[in-house]
């Protein structure tokens, strides 16, 4: 480690990026100097599609695997225990010969007439294929569909009533032999016209188990015995129970978990929360505080209702009619009740006996609601314990409630709400008056006073922070938890990296800034404009759901975030295709009339006008709403490259232009056949979830860097002032060669972090002085006045970016998508085929095309399909290949380099057949290849290499791996390459290698430190 010296580090955190700079302080903590800049590029964890977190789409992949999975164990299960008790014969030809039997025969047959117990086994071994819905209140609330199979349920058990039929099996062998359909099957498109023909439950399976077997016990009792009844029962019945969701920690007592919003204690909580810090306006604007009276009447008021308007609460008080609060504003009008008391109170629930019961009964009443799976079980606790009658219990049972986690415990809440009751006092007051330490002593840096020597895994000192730690944990991760959204927690590890790299080097930085997006300071008069703008739109946004809800038959109180921004997106969109005609509003390709219920159904979706592909623009001003069979027929593709360039049947590009010119201006023009280079001049190339991932990611980061800093001096600050600042010095100019920003550069990360660091107190006060008094356009001016920080500043930032090597985070696990998820049949011929339905409904069609596949064969029965020429298992379907895991560079007899593409799929068989240690030690292995060749190489994505390319050195990140052997690389520095790749427009291209032409550019891999060391052994050929 170098002497220790004096310097600040300066963070740009980004969702995928940390831009650093090390700035040199004087004996006065003055900035003299740049000693080093950098930046670490890394995955943020998100689907780059939707933004969502890839563990999502992991966990819709592994729940659809699982379910299968317990299906073919539960028939395993079902077929060994019928085996085993005598009812399937112990030979396999004979039970396979049983298929032949009618099973809806037998099912009938069975309530009357004796079976064989081969026959009682093939009925049986057909029930437990569909075992009917079981429901779980839980998850019903959120599916969109369990309304529907809820009322086809109800009206089987009439059905079965009226046609006299004893169990359903008895009336499917009707429909049966009526040549009827005998599958559950949705029909219609829109939520309002979704409908299943029948559906069975759960409980109509029970029956007719019991119900077959008391009339087959009587006929054959020395077969059909109790101990057979209770093992093949429990084996079709059978239900594993639901792993519970565990909330995060207790903001005051983090070995504690957060209560519920619905409690009505945390309702209560909340509220007296926020009428505490209610105030009376002056008419000279001053604030006066409520009296313990005047806050009481309020906060009962907000007991009682759901919300409260301000008006209402000046009627209560008896105040004049003028009186406003310190709390409302244009945007504001009324304050949040008790939202479970409100609901709960309704006259077909508990009525005013709710309020009787005391505030323990209820938490204990929302408890049951909230975590009691079975509705049954739900209806008899609440009329045992509250003494509603049935009716009222199956209603209060399928009430909605406020969902979600507050931030503490109910062990803390219990302690802190006294205070708040007691007394008029605010938040951090009654915390600390609850025995609890302030807020600000509750880090781990403020409580113990401990500058680590490093930063360690950010989920130990930030407990506050994650979620609880696993059983058997087998990491950090799995030991102390880890925040939920992947951006941070990616963030957080990558910024321990880079931190502790640089302490490694230089030892500890004297200050630590961090950069947080959030806006200056603005004035009273601009902050009025701009809320009256936001409530305007929200209760815009608001009329269009509830509009929405009418039409989909939904109350918009219960609708949960994710459904209401999917629908107020949807009517905004479709409003803005003709906002003044409702009755003409059209698909913007096909011209087809969109109606309010059309819109709401599958065939119409949310489309990215610009590919988000190559714009990641996720505005609403790249967003449409259109046909779903003209979304495919668009692809990734820009309006006129889809239907502009070429004549498309069915499309007239001519036409799409007329109707986009309905919408506004800036959308308008994205349908222009220039649409997309227009975009790219206005360097709206970034995520707009970005903004807030980073300020979250900033606020944690703050308290994190306090353990290897004084906590007093790492400082955050706001992100307008950097931009501002980069302008003034000319900074742009050494990236761009013009006065932009240039984000084709992963170095402007270092550039953002070079200014961050030239910030100090003064600055930042001058700033916010400005803001306040002059508004946000004077900032302009203050910067023209700026001086440079010292008078070499540019030439040092200059100086540092040219020495600056990317550091990118390369993943070399071998997990990813194995292959494509549909299937594909061979063909004699070498074709291979499937059956798809087409877009618009229908009748699915037969595909034929030829593709190199992934060929699967039966694992469990060999024998089935037959075998090959070479005595193996012969495939029967086929996969397109996933993604590749790697390039083995390998050196033949003569030292020519050839190369060996490893698949994900090929990379997965190897672990499996070798197990985890053993195969991942193979496909790691440091001197041969899988061909047991001599490696050179091996070469993943987001590897570093140096090579000679015209006679120049160049440090380059590998960014694909073609089958064939071909890979391309990029300079490490090169940002947004994929979509400037395809850009015909664009100069820049990617350089491509096969092993063989690598050799004779001497290439080699080179190791780059999480700050940009780079350690390169030289080409060896």
């Amino acid at each position: 480690m170098l002497p220790k010296m004096r310097y600040r580090l300066a963070l740009d955190l980004g969702t995928t990026s940390i831009g650093w700079a090390m700035i040199r302080l004087d004996a006065e903590k003055a900035p003299v100097a740049i000693i080093r800049m950098g930046a670490r590029i890394f995955p943020d964890g998100r689907n780059p599609k939707d933004g969502s977190s890839l563990a999502v789409t992991r966990r819709a992949a592994r729940q659809m695997r699982r379910r299968r999975d317990r299906l073919l164990k539960r028939k395993e299960q079902m077929l060994a225990s019928l085996t085993r008790l005598g009812f399937f014969p112990t030979d396999e030809v004979q039970r396979r010969a049983l298929v032949t039997l009618d099973p809806y025969v037998l099912r009938k047959k069975g309530l009357h007439e004796i079976l064989t117990g081969p026959e009682f086994a093939r009925a049986l071994f057909h029930i437990n294929q569909r075992r009917g819905f079981l429901s779980n209140r839980k998850t019903d609330k959120k599916d969109n569909d369990s309304g529907a199979l809820k009322k086809a349920i109800k009206d089987l058990r009439n059905k079965l009533v009226e046609e006299n039929c004893q169990t359903l099996g008895e009336w499917l062998a009707k429909r049966h032999e009526a040549r009827e359909s005998v599958r559950a099957r949705l029909r219609g498109r829109t939520q309002k016209d979704k409908a299943y023909d029948f559906y069975a439950d759960r409980a109509m399976i029970e029956h007719e188990f019991d119900a077959l077997w008391a009339a087959q016990s009587k006929l054959n009792p020395s077969l059909f015995t109790e101990a057979a009844a209770i093992e093949l029962k429990d084996v079709l019945l059978f239900q594993r129970q639901l792993k519970p969701v565990k909330p995060g920690r207790c903001t005051l007592l983090p070995d504690e978990e957060r209560a519920p919003q619905a409690l009505p204690s945390i309702q209560r909580f909340r509220i007296y929360q926020e009428v505490n810090n209610l105030r009376l306006l002056t008419p000279d604007l001053r604030e006066v505080a409520l009296t313990k009276e005047q806050r009481d009447k309020i906060a009962d008021l907000l007991e009682r209702q759901g919300e409260v308007r301000f008006t209402a609460m000046v009627k209560a008080l008896k105040l004049p009619g003028h009186t406003k609060f310190n709390l409302e504003d244009i945007k504001r009008d009324r304050l949040k009740g008790n939202a479970t008391t409100a609901t709960l109170s309704k006259a077909q629930h508990f009525d005013e006996r709710w309020h009787e019961f005391p505030l323990e009964q209820q938490d204990s009443i929302v408890e049951q609601l909230l975590n009691e799976a079975s509705e049954s079980v739900l209806v008899e606790w609440l009329q045992q314990h509250t003494g509603v009658d049935e009716a009222a219990a199956e209603r209060i049972a399928s009430t909605g409630l406020p969902e979600g986690y507050g931030s503490l415990s109910r062990a803390a809440v219990a302690r802190v709400l006294p205070q708040l009751v007691n007394d008029v006092v605010v938040y951090s007051e009654a915390v600390i008056r609850a025995g609890f330490e302030s807020h600000s002593a509750l880090s781990h840096a403020q409580s113990t006073g401990e500058i680590m020597e490093a930063l360690p895994y950010y989920g130990e000192p930030l407990r506050r922070h994650v979620a609880f730690a696993k059983d058997n944990p087998r990491n950090d991760e799995e030991r102390f938890g880890k925040i939920a959204n992947p951006t941070v927690h990616i963030g957080l590890n990558e910024l321990r990296k880079v931190v502790n790299a640089l302490i490694r080097r230089y030892g500890h930085p004297s200050e630590v800034i961090v950069e947080v997006t959030r806006d200056l300071k603005i004035s009273r008069e601009l902050k009025l404009e701009i809320n009256k703008e936001q409530a305007e739109k929200q209760w815009r946004n608001d009329m269009l759901v509830a509009d929405a809800c009418t039409a989909l038959s939904l109350t918009p109180a219960n609708l949960d975030r994710g459904k209401r921004r999917e629908l107020s997106q949807k009517m905004q969109l479709w409003v803005e295709l003709n906002p003044k005609d409702a009755a003409d509003r059209r698909c913007p390709y096909t011209g087809e009339q969109i109606s309010i219920e059309r819109l709401l159904s599958y065939e119409v979706e949310i489309e990215h006008i610009l590919p988000y592909s190559i714009t990641l623009d996720d505005s609403m001003n790249n967003k449409t709403v259109a046909m779903r069979r003209s979304n495919r027929d668009k692809g990734n593709r820009t309006p006129f490259d889809a239907f502009g360039k070429n004549t498309e049947p069915g499309y007239d590009y001519e036409a799409i232009v007329h109707r986009a010119s309905f919408m506004n201006k800036e959308k308008a023009k994205r349908f222009a056949p220039d649409g997309y280079q227009r975009w790219l001049k206005e360097n709206k190339d970034f995520l707009a979830r970005a903004l807030n991932d980073t300020a979250y990611l900033s606020r944690i980061a703050k308290e994190y860097l306090s353990l290897i800093c004084p906590p007093n001096r790492v400082r955050a600050i706001p992100g307008r002032m950097t931009a501002l600042l980069r302008g003034k010095f000319g900074l742009n100019q050494l990236l761009s060669g013009n006065q932009l920003k240039n984000r084709n550069d992963h170095r402007h990360h270092a550039l953002d972090a070079a200014v961050i660091g030239i910030t100090d107190q003064g600055l930042l006060q001058r700033f916010a002085k400005a803001s306040e008094s002059a508004r946000a356009r004077q900032l302009d001016r203050l910067v023209e006045e700026m001086p440079l920080p010292w008078p070499t500043y540019r030439e040092h930032v200059e100086r540092a970016l040219k020495n600056i090597v990317i550091s990118h985070k390369p993943d070399h696990g071998y997990q990813g998508a194995m292959h494509e998820e549909t299937a594909w049949g061979f063909r004699e011929n070498g074709e291979v085929t499937r059956r798809v339905r087409p877009e618009g409904g229908g009748a699915r069609i037969r595909e034929v095309k030829n593709k190199n596949l992934v060929a699967i064969s039966s694992t469990s029965n060999p024998d089935r399909h037959g075998l090959d020429d070479a005595g193996q298992a012969k495939a029967y379907k086929g996969y397109v290949g996933g993604s590749n895991y790697c390039l083995e560079i390998w050196r033949d007899e003569k030292g020519k380099w050839n190369g060996d593409v490893v698949s994900t799929f090929d990379a997965y068989q190897v672990v499996r057949q070798h197990g985890e240690v053993a195969g991942l030690a193979k496909l790691r292995h440091p001197k041969l290849s899988q061909s047991n060749h001599p490696l050179v190489m091996r070469v993943v994505i987001g590897d570093t290499v140096r090579l000679e390319v015209e006679d120049l050195e160049r440090t380059m990140k590998v960014v694909k791996i073609f089958g064939s052997g071909q890979f391309f690389m990029c300079d490490h520095f090169e940002a947004n390459v994929d979509s400037r790749n395809s850009d015909k427009q664009d100069s820049f291209a990617y350089v491509s290698k096969y092993p063989s032409s690598l050799q004779k550019a001497k290439g080699r891999m080179v190791i780059v430190s999480p700050i940009g060391e780079l350690r390169d052994c030289g080409f060896v050929s």
